[in-house]
C-alpha cells in the first residue's frame, strides 16, 4: 500500500534538491563569519569604486566648475572629508552587508535542518515498515 505521507515528504525533499539543495549544501561548507566575508567582499569593491568614482566627480567640480585655485584651496581639509567619507560609506555598507549575511546564513543552516529532519523522519518510517 502507498503511504501518503511518505510521497508526500520525499516530495518536499525532491523540491528542497531542485530549487535550494545545490546552493545550501556550498554555503554551509563555511563557518558563519567566512560566508559572510565572502557575501561582503564584492560588495566593499563595488562600494569603495563608485565612492572613488564620486571624490573623483567631487573634486572635479570643485576644480574646474567652481574654479577653485588649488595653491590657495585648503587640500588638507578636502582630502579628510574625502578619507572621511570612504570610511563611512565602506562602514555602512559592511555593516549592512553583514546584517543581510548573517540572516542569509541563518535561513540556509534552518533549511537544511529542516532537510535533515525529513530525512531522518523518512528513515524511521522506513525502518517501523520493515520492523
Amino acid at each position: 500500500m502507498i503511504n501518503q505521507q511518505k510521497i508526500i515528504l520525499m516530495t518536499r525533499l525532491a523540491l528542497y534538491d531542485k530549487h535550494e539543495g545545490t546552493a545550501d549544501r556550498a554555503s554551509s561548507e563555511y563557518f558563519r563569519h567566512d560566508y559572510i566575508y565572502k557575501k561582503n567582499i564584492g560588495t566593499r569593491l563595488a562600494v569603495g569604486f563608485v565612492g572613488f568614482l564620486l571624490l573623483v566627480l567631487y573634486w572635479g567640480r570643485v576644480i574646474l566648475l567652481d574654479g577653485a585655485d588649488l595653491m590657495e584651496m585648503d587640500i588638507r581639509s578636502y582630502l579628510m572629508e574625502s578619507v572621511l567619507f570612504m570610511v563611512a560609506l565602506l562602514a555602512l555598507y559592511s555593516l549592512i552587508g553583514t546584517i543581510q549575511g548573517t540572516r542569509e546564513y541563518y535561513l540556509i543552516q534552518k533549511r537544511l535542518d529542516n532537510y535533515n529532519t525529513i530525512v531522518r523522519r523518512l528513515e524511521r518510517m522506513e525502518k517501523n515498515r520493515t520492523a
